[in-house]
């Protein structure tokens, strides 16, 4: 009795440790996306004060890595529900939504319930009406846009929606922006500079409930106007963003050491149909150890998934698809690649190995595929 007692023990701690792993497991390989639908063709064009879309809606699903659990997280009737990011604890679902009349950000619990909404019309006040470009911080804040109508300022926002940091509002409209990992500098560009890189340091008092950053600023690339999606190395010490011809540069957060790693890509801009002529900036994704960056090429006028060492050599094409790749995502191990290519009409979620070989289609839903992100591994 005594053995077979000891027995059952064992296999019951087994059985629990199988379940913690499987738990951790899919906390660490799913992805959280948007689905887009729209009636006919989709067209997008440039106009006085904006841009002119076919109307549309989306939702937020999320789906295991293995293809399975495929869940609708969030729907509001008439809306759009985009640019979904898990915080970094996994325990908010945050994303942006028009279902106010004007784009604001929410957050859920990540099985979509308990949404919130964070900002509104009075918050972060008057100029500031909407909000959107939300993306999530290492260390756990909100980092977006707010826009007045004509022109936008960085924020980085708390993450209960209590508190609203604008920075550098002095220099006009800057939007495309990333945070060092450890919370202390921003760098940014936007229409003001000529889509140039500012560096701004992030000083304590600003961190610590300042509501605006005005001090000085650094110019990172004076040479390099058109420089779009900025994103810091895992270390802080390089900036990687790509320019209006598509290549991929890089430069060190104290303005020296600028490179250009690739020649030729042709690419900057994801388009949801031929006439979608305004597109939907998509840019780079720096590996989570920092030896790579995964972007998306032109190769035989068909864009395809493509990485590159952070020093530019050993450029790898990884997809060969007759279809349009877009939307790399690393995996929060670093091994593989999300992204979307289109079947038929709309673009479907694809995994791939970080060292190549075949794509694996993890969706076939009616609508198009458009932002993705991985759920990074519970810290608990």
């Amino acid at each position: 009795m005594f053995w077979q007692s000891c027995i059952r023990g064992v296999l019951l701690l087994l059985l629990i440790s199988h379940a913690v792993c499987s738990v951790l497991a899919e906390e660490e390989t799913t992805l959280v996306f948007s689905v887009r639908k729209w009636e006919g063709e989709y067209e997008s064009r440039d106009v006085p004060g904006g841009v002119k879309t076919t109307p549309s809606t989306s939702s937020i699903y999320s789906i295991r890595a293995d293809g399975t659990g495929l869940s609708k997280l969030v729907e509001i009737e008439n809306a759009v529900c985009a640019a979904p990011v898990f915080s970094p604890d996994g325990k908010w679902l945050y994303f942006q939504s028009n279902a106010s009349g004007n784009y604001q950000l929410y957050r859920c619990r990540p099985d979509g319930t308990k949404r919130e909404q964070l900002t509104s019309d009075q918050r972060p006040g008057p100029p500031w009406k909407t909000v959107y470009g939300l993306q999530m911080t290492a260390t756990g804040q909100l980092l977006c846009t707010v826009f007045d109508g004509k022109q936008g300022c960085v924020a980085v926002l708390s993450p209960d929606g209590s508190q609203m940091n604008l920075v550098a509002p002095h220099l006009g409209y800057l939007y495309m922006s990333a945070m060092s990992p450890r919370g202390d500098a921003l760098i940014a560009s936007g229409p003001a500079s000529g889509y140039r890189l500012w560096l701004m340091k992030l000083p304590d008092a600003f961190r610590n409930g300042a509501d605006r950053l005005t001090r000085p600023t650094v110019n990172l690339a004076p040479q390099h106007p058109e420089s779009f999606a900025p994103q810091f190395t895992p270390d802080g010490k390089t900036i990687v963003y790509f320019r209006r011809d598509g290549d991929i540069y890089r430069v060190e957060s104290d303005g020296t050491g600028h490179q250009r790693l690739t020649t030729g890509n042709q690419y900057v801009e994801f388009r949801l149909s031929p006439e979608d002529h305004h597109g939907s900036t998509d840019g780079p994704q720096v590996s989570p150890d920092g030896k790579k960056v995964a972007f998306i090429a032109l190769r035989g006028g068909v864009p395809q998934v493509c990485t590159i060492d952070i020093d530019g050599s050993h450029l790898q094409q990884l997809t060969s698809r007759d279809t349009a790749c877009g939307r790399v995502r690393w995996s929060p191990d670093g091994k593989r690649i999300a992204f979307v290519s289109f079947v038929g009409k709309y673009p479907q979620l694809f995994l791939i190995d970080a060292d190549g070989g075949m794509p694996k289609q993890l969706t076939s839903v009616n609508g198009a595929i458009y932002f993705v992100n991985w759920k990074q591994q519970s810290s608990k």
